[in-house]
């Protein structure tokens, strides 16, 4: 494994204003204090750097007392004195200090050296980050989804803490390898972050832009000063699309060309560059790519939800996790959108249960279709009041009973708490206690034992 996929990476991005600046070599007090060879607070020995960002350069280091290899981030020497750089460096080790997801780097430490210069000790990660694994080639959709899952739970406890990242790429999603082979995907570089509820307060005036152009919402390239987790998911709609296709959704020439792509221009389709995708997928990735933050979804935890849909080897768990925690902190967590043939009974519970049993949950009102779902997904967040009436048919298509229900919700519960020998749930308008028309069939999937739409 060559040196450069051994690296910690925790700063991947230069600030707008310093981008293009040479960096200085190493040279006096501060830069010597994190020579080779020295040993920094008694205890970390300086090994080598191993790669550089734009708040800093990291090294490779060795915990004395532990035997243990670190990663130590420090501010280049050249910058010490701009406090700016300072701050944001500061900033980067107290947010990411508060994530305690696995799938977020651990920062270990913080402290200053003797000349001033603040220097952190993370985690030290061996493996390559997602971005040179798209160079060698788009990745399939079950590994794609995966890693976005993986990255979603760090995002979540960031979220749920105020923190957004602001620089979600696939540089910044490193795929680190653990003992016996198995890999975990790692969130990086919180240098860039802020509380969303710090909206007043700025470094600089140009940090409210700094990002990677090709992955920064609308939002943030017009420096909003209100930035929230849905900037992040934008970001994270981007990644997925290069992820599956190489290729990235607003291809533009150069950077201005690119801001007013983003700014008002759709989308390239992904089915246009990758012929195998699924409608729903597509339907994912557009929805995270909807300029107007109102229309993306509203929290981590519902693009989770819809991404899990997809997957068939995703745990459940995990999901339920990133629900928990974004529901803990406060979020109203939407149902999952209704693809078709999607909707199950855990799914619906999972995502309603705070509404019960005095609020019932909501459930699939109509027959689904891809045109509609996003109407549908909307149309679950909100209880339904007409009356229906619905009838209840076995294994051997005889009707078992024909009961009134106050809502389509109240008839999908009842439905939910019958036995296994009940297979079929017809739905019809219920006038003054007369079966109307047809609204919704609901069958019992035979895999799962969930009751699903019939889609005609």
């Amino acid at each position: 494994m060559s040196e450069s996929n051994r690296i910690a990476r925790a700063g991947t991005l230069a600030a707008p204003d310093s981008a293009s600046q040479p960096v200085a070599p190493a040279s006096g007090t501060a830069s010597s204090e994190f020579a080779p060879g020295r040993v920094i607070a008694g205890k970390y020995l300086v090994e080598r750097a191993i790669g550089e960002g734009g708040l800093g350069v990291v090294l490779r280091a060795k915990h004395v007392q532990l035997d243990q290899s670190v990663a130590i981030k420090h501010v280049r020497p050249s910058d010490i004195s701009r406090p700016d750089v300072v701050e944001r460096f500061l900033r980067e080790a107290r947010l990411a200090a508060k994530i305690k997801n696995d799938h977020a780097v651990k920062v270990q430490d913080v402290d200053v050296v003797d000349s001033g210069a603040p220097y952190m000790v993370m985690e030290f990660l061996e493996g390559r980050d997602l971005g040179q694994l798209v160079l060698e080639a788009p990745l399939p959709i079950e590994r794609a989804i995966d890693y976005l899952l993986q990255a979603c739970e760090a995002l979540a406890e960031a979220h749920a803490l105020g923190i957004v990242h602001r620089d979600l790429k696939p540089a910044n999603l490193f795929l680190a390898q653990r003992p016996g082979g198995a890999t975990i995907v790692k969130v990086l570089d919180f240098g860039i972050s802020r509380l969303a509820s710090d909206r007043e307060a700025r470094v600089t005036r140009i940090d409210e832009r700094i990002g990677t152009p090709e992955f920064m919402s609308p939002e943030q390239l017009n420096a909003a000063r209100d930035i929230d987790a849905r900037s992040d998911i934008w970001s994270l709609g981007v990644v997925l699309y290069e992820l599956l296709t190489g290729k990235l959704p607003f291809p533009a020439g150069d950077l201005p060309q690119l801001c007013v792509a983003i700014l008002t221009k759709p989308p390239v389709p992904l089915s246009a560059v990758h012929s195998d995708t699924p409608p729903e997928l597509e339907s994912v990735i557009a929805r995270c790519l909807e300029k107007d933050r109102e229309k993306r979804y509203q929290n981590i935890a519902e693009l989770a939800q819809d991404l899990a849909a997809l997957w068939e080897g995703e745990s459940p768990s995990r999901v339920q996790q990133i629900v928990r925690v974004m529901k803990e902190a406060g979020a109203n967590v939407r149902p999952p959108t209704p693809f078709p043939g999607s909707i199950t009974r855990a799914q619906v519970e999972e995502a309603l249960a705070p509404f019960a049993p005095t609020h019932p949950p909501p459930a699939p009102v109509a027959v689904v279709t891809e045109s509609d779902s996003a109407e549908l997904a909307q149309a679950l967040g909100a209880a339904v009041d007409d009356r229906v009436a619905a009838v209840f048919i076995d294994a051997t298509g005889a009707t078992v009973d024909e009961l009134q229900f106050l809502s389509i919700n109240e008839a999908y519960d009842y439905a939910c708490s019958l036995p296994g020998e009940i297979v079929r749930c017809d739905l019809f308008d219920s006038l003054d206690d007369v079966r109307g028309g047809h609204r919704v069939t609901y069958v019992r999937s035979p895999e799962s034992g969930h009751w699903v739409p019939k889609l005609s």
